[in-house]
């Protein structure tokens, strides 16, 4: 019984391909509903074919919207030499209170600054992770494999 049925889609199926293949390309463009803006003859004699405007519309600043809040530049004072100095000292002698970002805060500068100025200690950073690999060691099998697969998608972004 599914024989039947079966011969009956594929001749219906092939019959489609062939009346498809049979429209001439303007009229498979009109059926499909896609627009044609230009096309253009290309020196090794391809056509190139273009969906789109060839030059964007031009828009003002009437035609937009209003916008939502008002822009302001972030002010930002420049470091002095002594204000360099002071923010490595400051880093040198306690990473665990004067972290990145409260030293980017109390010098208005941004965090990227501090880190290429006073990057973290390698003593801080061994602290770090051990207490990373105690937390580890702490979790049940469950938590680690959600933590690790949750890694590998981060990995696949």
């Amino acid at each position: 019984m599914s024989s039947v049925f079966g011969g009956a889609i594929k001749a219906a199926c092939s019959r489609a391909l062939v009346q498809r293949a049979a429209m001439s390309s303007a009229a498979a463009r009109n059926s499909l509903g896609t627009n044609v803006h230009f096309t253009e003859k290309l020196e090794d004699g391809s056509i190139f074919v273009s969906r789109v405007p060839k030059t964007m519309p031009e828009i003002s600043l009437a035609d937009l919207p209003p916008p939502v809040r008002e822009y302001k530049p972030v002010q930002r004072k420049e470091l002095t030499d002594e204000l360099r100095h002071a923010l490595v000292k400051l880093r040198s002698e306690d990473p665990g209170h004067w972290t990145v970002s409260k030293l980017a805060k109390k010098f208005d500068v941004p965090a990227q600054v501090v880190l290429m100025l006073a990057p973290c200690p390698k003593w801080r950073r061994a602290e770090i992770q051990q207490q990373a690999d105690s937390e580890w060691e702490k979790m049940g099998y469950k938590k680690r494999l959600i933590k690790i697969n949750r890694l590998r998608r981060r990995m696949l972004w």
